[in-house]
């Protein structure tokens, strides 16, 4: 099939791939470029941007004072656009443990299944101090090979007998999860 240009200034019979290498520029681009719905493969190399990001938040506490993980409901979901991408969480916290308490345990789980036990230990260790406060934080890189809704939640439990408590209703803790490009 022969070229036409039309006169309306688009050109019918070119076969994808039609033009010599160089022919179009980025100037010849539109300003936006929309690929809704579309795959984009990036060359190589080029990995590592964030696609997208989530944030959970709790204003209350969770008290325990067992060393069985209990929920504390901070939490976030997240649907990775591809299966090769990663998922990076982070979270900050605030906990406070008795006098007899020397730290609690962080665990980080993904769809109701631990993924890292002990994440984080808060030590808050003092001997004098009726009340102990810690700040647990930490991040982890989950690999987690799908693009299904994934919820990410924080348990935790104490190391030794006393009450634990995980938040605080005057300090919001927050988790954050980003979609890495593989």
């Amino acid at each position: 099939m022969a070229l036409v240009l039309n006169g309306s200034g688009s050109i019918t019979g070119l076969s994808a791939g039609g033009l010599p290498d160089g022919s179009v520029t980025a100037d010849d681009i539109a300003s936006t470029l929309d690929l809704s719905g579309k795959t984009v493969t990036l060359p190589s190399g080029v990995g590592g941007k964030v696609l997208q990001v989530v944030q959970g938040t709790i204003t209350n506490d969770v008290t325990t004072s067992s060393n069985t993980r209990v929920a504390t409901g901070l939490k976030a979901t997240i649907t990775p656009s591809s299966s090769s991408n990663k998922v990076l969480m982070m979270f900050h916290a605030t906990g406070t443990l008795n006098s007899t308490i020397h730290g609690l345990e962080v665990d980080l789980y993904r769809n109701g299944s631990v993924i890292a036990e002990q994440l984080v230990h808060a030590d808050g260790y003092d001997s004098n101090a009726a009340i102990k406060y810690v700040h647990p934080a930490a991040m982890y890189l989950d690999s987690p090979n799908t693009t299904s809704s994934l919820e990410y939640e924080l348990y935790f439990a104490s190391n030794s007998s006393g009450s634990t408590t995980f938040g605080t209703s005057a300090k919001p803790c927050h988790i954050i999860l980003m979609e890495i490009a593989a």
